[in-house]
């Protein structure tokens, strides 16, 4: 019997599941370890299967602001419980044009900001990363004293460490079955049986389609894919100092661009990561679409593509390879995770990353224990921003459409 049984074990779940340990509760967490084959795993996947994913921490939106804040406050306690470093980097460098930032460019050319980043010209641009190439109308806004990269697999990791040294427990058998009397009893796929007072499901893009929530929420599901340039030795030196950047490209078959400078893989490449939203890009909204996708989907459809985009602003690239990557992005109807109770007492959820869970997975890990704990929103922040909003309800949808249908909307095809 446990005070409380964590459906998931990714990134906001594993992060909600040390918070309770932390807080005295006897916790149990179900967490499927990542495939070795992916082609041949029948159970769920995780979004955090990579080892590196870039950090943004300045925003206009006092609430995202806040999570960035918590989020960086509680990276040296985390690496207490890991034996590698989980974040690294040479900082964070936002490239775009004026217009479609014009708040947060306006908000750190302010004195009392400067001290948190500085913007930069073309000029400017050139002169800090010459290795890098962008219009001449666009602007950077680097990050001053943020590290600018995490490793997702890592942070899981640690975050999970922390649980088992608090006492916690982890099951690696995947969810089955949800049932809700007095107590809390979750079948597992290996036929066992789990007791608690409370269940929090953080089970990501599988939410809907696992049959574990007592109604459907209003969640959209996106294929991503990641474009990966595989680099020798002497190329990853050269561009090892570049910084973590997110680039609004005008691009008609890339855009939002997300990169991570040379990185080494598990098996021994080492890869830059571009991330984009592409023409390729589809909502997946049931079990076997989503699994289909991770295990044997066309990711290196776009290669041919995307690599101008990356080429044009590394123009001299020496790529060995190419190479693609798949996930799926949640996301919820107001770009915040839904953190909220569905069962009075019993039954709450921290669902929906937007892209956006692995930067600020412990402080929303938090939010989500918090609430379990005490079953009423006890944080400062708005828990209005959080709410669950229902399959059924009538909503609207603040983000981003998929590629395809933005250049429809601009007269493309």
């Amino acid at each position: 019997m446990f005070d409380v049984v964590v459906i998931g074990g990714g990134l906001i779940g594993a992060s909600a599941t040390r918070h309770l340990c932390k807080a005295g509760l006897s916790v149990a967490v179900i967490a499927p370890p990542e495939p070795d084959i992916p082609i041949s795993h029948q159970g769920p996947f995780g979004a955090y299967y990579d080892v590196s994913r870039s950090s943004r921490t300045l925003y206009v939106d006092p609430v995202e602001l806040e999570l960035s804040r918590r989020a960086q406050a509680a990276n040296p306690e985390i690496e207490d419980h890991s034996n590698e470093k989980v974040f690294f980097g040479e900082g964070h460098l936002l490239v775009a044009k004026r217009e479609d930032y014009e708040e947060l460019f306006t908000l750190f050319e302010d004195s009392s900001h400067s001290h948190l980043a500085e913007i930069l010209d073309a000029e400017g641009l050139r002169k800090n990363w010459p290795e890098l190439c962008f219009p001449p109308d666009y602007l950077g806004l680097y990050e001053l004293g943020c590290t600018g990269i995490l490793n997702p697999r890592k942070l899981v990791e640690a975050q999970l460490s922390a649980v088992t040294s608090y006492g916690g427990k982890i099951f690696s058998s995947a969810a089955k079955n949800l049932e809700i009397r007095n107590n809390c009893f979750i079948e597992l796929e290996d036929g066992s049986v789990l007791e608690a007072n409370k269940v929090l499901i953080s089970a990501g893009a599988w939410s809907n389609s696992s049959g574990l929530l007592p109604r459907p929420l209003a969640l959209r599901m996106k294929t991503e894919t990641v474009l990966l340039a595989e680099v020798d030795s002497d190329e990853s030196e050269r561009l090892a100092k570049l910084p973590a950047m997110h680039y609004e490209i005008s691009d008609a078959v890339a855009a939002d661009i997300y990169a991570v400078p040379p990185q080494v893989y598990p098996d021994g490449r080492t890869l830059i990561k571009w991330g984009a939203n592409t023409l390729a890009d589809t909502w997946v909204e049931d079990a076997e679409s989503i699994n289909h996708w991770y295990r044997q989907g066309d990711s290196d459809q776009i290669i041919d593509s995307v690599k101008a985009s990356m080429e044009r602003t590394y123009p001299e690239i020496k790529v060995k390879d190419w190479h693609t990557n798949r996930c799926v992005i949640t996301y919820t109807t107001h770009g915040l995770p839904y953190i909220d109770s569905l069962v009075d007492n019993q039954v709450y959820v921290a669902i929906g990353g937007n892209g956006r869970s692995a930067k600020w997975a412990d402080p929303l890990g938090a939010l989500a224990a918090s609430l379990t704990i005490a079953n009423h929103w006890v944080d400062p922040l708005p828990a209005s921003r959080f709410e669950a909003v229902f399959d059924n309800q009538p909503t609207n949808w603040v983000g981003r459409r998929l590629l395809k249908q933005r250049n429809c909307a601009l007269g493309g095809t």
